[in-house]
């Protein structure tokens, strides 16, 4: 399998509790996997052809042609692994919210699904919207937020937490006169963690708490962390100074190690 492929079902497994791989197939075009809970089944497929992944569903045990299609979502690689594998997480993220909800009626356009800007700056558990309140704890980010969307002509939440907020946060831990100020940060992120979506979620541990290197940093920053957003930041930690480079093996496929292992029993075990 592809390390873009490997991360989205290893990211659809670590948002869907007690989903396993039961089978995969990289013949023909595409790349197919089949996990279960031993209830419902998932398909997830990409295929290189259309530039799409593929979310389908269906009850445990059923025919191939018992699946009905929940989503699918463009991807198209860019050459830039650790952007890709991003980007193919976040596809995960979203199939897991879609899976995990009530199947719709019938199948519309990716594109008419999306939410209108006013929507996605009001969704309080949405990224754009934890982004745009970092400044209330962080005022330092407030003018480069104003010119980052000026540039872009929209915000882009990762990227800017990946850009300006995990310099700020450096900058906060460094300086012990802002302990309060700390305390603050994090007593906001344990809240956007707590009620927002598995993007915010990912942008908080994988991006913003990851950044956070140093044992002394790193312990002081996990006492004033949350139990829940505790042990999803440890969970994370692996990634902590890493890059994916097209040479070496990805993140994603050492991770993936445990669920390929899976997947061959199960196999096996047919």
């Amino acid at each position: 399998m592809s390390i873009f492929f490997d991360a989205a079902v290893c990211r659809f497994i670590e948002n869907m509790t007690g989903f396993e791989a039961f089978s995969s197939d990289n013949s023909g075009n595409q790349e197919t996997v089949i996990l279960s809970n031993g209830q419902a089944n998932a398909k997830i497929v990409y295929s290189p052809d259309s530039k799409r992944f593929f979310l389908f569903k269906g009850d445990a045990g059923c025919s191939d042609d018992d699946y009905s299609q929940l989503q699918s979502y463009y991807f198209e690689p860019t050459g830039d692994n650790a952007s890709d594998i991003r980007e193919a997480c976040s596809v995960a993220n979203e199939f897991a919210e879609t899976f995990g909800g009530p199947a719709p009626l019938n199948i519309v356009p990716d594109s008419s699904r999306k939410l209108s800007k006013k929507e996605r700056d009001s969704d309080d558990t949405s990224a754009v919207y934890f982004v745009n309140r970092i400044p209330g704890v962080l005022p330092e980010c407030r003018e480069p937020l104003l010119m980052h969307k000026e540039y872009f002509d929209m915000l882009l939440p990762n990227k800017f937490c990946d850009e300006v907020v995990n310099s700020a946060v450096a900058r906060l831990l460094s300086d012990k006169s802002r302990k309060s100020q700390a305390e603050a940060f994090f007593a906001f992120l344990n809240k956007m963690y707590d009620s927002g979506d598995l993007d915010v979620k990912s942008i908080i541990t994988m991006t913003i708490l990851n950044s956070i290197t140093g044992e002394e940093r790193m312990e002081y920053v996990e006492s004033l962390l949350s139990d829940t957003l505790k042990k999803s930041w440890k969970s994370a930690r692996k990634f902590i100074g890493k890059e994916v480079k097209p040479e070496k093996e990805s993140k994603y496929k050492q991770m993936s190690e445990q669920y390929r292992s899976q997947l061959m029993q199960n196999i096996q075990n047919q």
